[in-house]
């Protein structure tokens, strides 16, 4: 059955969700997107699941796709993790015995990180999708300052980064580290294409917290990422995955050049990778 429907954060935010629950589930997935996505993208992905009477529950993040909040914006990110409790209270409430894992791609991989690292209590493992612990362009010190104090003076600044991706392209030094945009998410109506300096910094500073405080996250999980990922530095997943102490830990790495590898046209390969370490642990 595919369902969508509403829920409020503790800031009164409204915030979508889709669901797609099989009738009789052996499990369930959170899954949550990535920078300027929304949950509508994964569909082929949840009912894929559904086949496999996995159940998944995606929702749109606040600032992103059909939930409230200013569009590419938070206040801080522990509003995502706030908002990752609330969903996953009101579907143990019906579905309290099923295992459930947390599947984040990107923003939502290091989203799901920081939710074990700060919740530990909730979840079965987790899958992680490229998760933005490092991004691949290096900012000069000048433009982080910048940046800093704009997140405190003007933390709502809407920037559109693919309309400077254009002028910076046209610099023969950026040019090759610039990836090119795809036409789809530039097509999408739901697609976020703006962000704020404050939800860019509390990106990056989330992501050195999630690597500094690795001891904090002893879950099974799988990590798929790719070593030519335009967008995440694979280095810094590589530091995670090396400093985790868990047993119970798997990684597969593509060589694809790829940074969003759930497009329904390239999944096959990473989605068959995701079924087969779910399924004997649930």
């Amino acid at each position: 059955m595919y369902r969508t429907g509403h829920f409020t954060a503790n800031d009164g935010v409204k915030l979508f969700f889709r669901a797609w629950i099989p009738q009789e589930p052996k499990g369930f997935l959170i899954l949550i997107h990535g920078a300027g996505e929304h949950s509508g993208r994964y569909a082929h992905i949840g009912e894929t699941c559904m086949k496999e009477n996995i159940g998944i529950i995606a929702p749109d993040l606040r600032g992103f796709g059909k939930s409230g909040g200013p569009r590419g914006h938070v206040n801080h990110f522990s509003d995502y993790i706030d908002d990752l409790e609330i969903l996953i209270n009101l579907f143990k409430k019906r579905y309290e015995s099923a295992p459930l894992f947390i599947f984040g791609h990107s923003l939502g991989g290091l989203i799901a990180i920081r939710y074990g690292q700060l919740c530990p209590h909730k979840a079965n493992g987790f899958i992680l999708s490229s998760p933005a612990l490092g991004i691949r362009i290096q900012l000069p010190m000048l433009l982080k300052k910048v940046l800093q104090f704009c997140s405190r003076v003007t933390p709502n600044l809407a920037i559109e980064p693919f309309k400077w991706m254009g002028r910076l392209k046209k610099i023969r030094t950026f040019n090759h580290l610039i990836p090119e945009p795809d036409k789809n998410i530039i097509q999408d109506p739901l697609f976020t294409l703006q962000y704020t300096p404050r939800w860019l910094m509390e990106l990056i500073q989330n992501g050195i917290s999630a690597l500094l405080e690795t001891p904090k996250f002893r879950f099974p999980f799988l990590c798929l990422y790719d070593q030519q990922d335009p967008i995440i530095h694979p280095d810094s997943i590589s530091s995670f995955l090396n400093s985790v102490s868990t047993e119970d830990k798997k990684f597969v790495m593509f060589e694809e050049g790829l940074h969003r590898h759930w497009n329904i046209n390239q999944c096959d390969n990473a989605l068959e990778n995701v079924l087969t370490w779910i399924n004997p642990r649930l």
